[in-house]
């Protein structure tokens, strides 16, 4: 706030009215002085007497007057300096009203950031009340699997105390089975030498022309052995019968058979049938000859089979193995 500045007339309007009762005192005394020397008669000399006393009263009423005038003057240069350091001190009260209403403003913009600070502060507070909130679940949780996990290694625990106990158990089942597998041993012994005593193996490796069979083979020992070929179809052959009878006796019809066979001699060719559900018909699987026993040296060997065919067919070969005392025929 801003305070008025000039004081001067205040003051002197003050100081008359301070000096005017005085003034006319001094008026009032004079007029009565005045009238009693008019109105009452005395003798000269007490006049003069009386004149001189007035003489002498004016004369201190003119020095009270000057002492009173001089002290005036003193009082208003007095107010007149009282009045400016009194304006001087309200100029600085202003400047003080100023400049604590800046710093107000600034203390409010100051506080306006603390708001938002402690705004700012209540947000993150309440973020990290959500993660504390969300780590006590998941605190929750880990003590749940802690307590299930307790639980499984008490489990656990139960069945290596049973482990201990089937261990036990299984080691005497091992003695067992150890023993058992001695008698195996044994067993496999006696076979191995039953299987020794028979005759060697053989390594077959045939080829095939449009009329024979020949057969490189490798024998370990000097034996006896027989075939067995098959004939089977690459292309569908029918017997056009609907009746198994009908078709084998058409198959063994000598102007119908698919494929004969020499071995050293001729060989039986055996016949296997399928239905056929399309044309409800018999129709020619495949073809299985067996030779007559064979002599073969330890060592290489060879020998040729021949045949005939109608149609196209896959060939198979395979050893068969002979009981009795047959020295072989071919």
């Amino acid at each position: 706030m801003t305070l008025p500045n000039n004081y001067n007339g205040m003051r002197r309007i003050k100081g008359v009215n301070f000096w005017l009762p005085a003034v006319s005192a001094i008026l009032v005394a004079s007029l009565i002085s005045w009238f009693m020397v008019t109105t009452l008669a005395t003798p000269r000399s007490v006049d003069a007497s009386q004149i001189n006393r007035i003489n002498n009263s004016m004369g201190h009423i003119n020095d009270a007057t000057t002492s009173l005038n001089a002290f005036t003057d003193y009082q208003n240069t007095r107010i007149d300096n009282l009045s400016d350091n009194t304006q001087g001190q309200f100029d600085d009260v202003n400047n003080s009203i100023t400049d604590a209403n800046n710093k107000i403003s600034e203390t409010q913009k100051d506080l306006a950031g603390v708001q938002n600070q402690s705004n700012d502060l209540q947000t993150h507070t309440d973020a990290l009340q959500t993660q504390t909130d969300t780590v006590q679940t998941q605190a929750d949780s880990l003590q749940t699997q802690a307590d299930s996990l307790q639980t499984q290694v008490d489990s656990l625990q139960t069945q290596t105390n049973n482990l201990g106990t089937q261990s036990t158990q299984i080691n005497t089942q091992l003695t067992t089975v150890s023993q058992k597998a001695d008698n195996t041993k044994t067993a496999l012994d006696t076979l191995t030498t039953k299987v020794n005593g028979l005759a060697g193996g053989l390594k077959i490796t045939p080829s095939a022309s449009s009329t024979a069979i020949s057969l490189a083979i490798q024998s370990d020992t000097a034996q006896t052995i027989a075939f067995q070929i098959q004939f089977r179809p690459t292309t569908d052959i029918s017997t056009t019968k609907a009746t198994m009878d009908a078709a084998l006796a058409w198959l063994y019809t000598p102007a119908n058979v698919p494929v004969t066979l020499v071995a050293g001699s001729s060989v039986r060719g055996d016949y296997t049938l399928y239905w056929n559900t399309s044309d409800s018909l018999y129709h020619l699987g495949y073809i299985t000859f067996i030779t007559k026993g064979t002599s073969l040296s330890a060592g290489t060997n060879t020998k040729t089979i021949t045949f005939s065919t109608t149609g196209s067919y896959e060939i198979l070969v395979s050893p068969v193995y002979l009981t009795g005392t047959s020295t072989g025929s071919w």
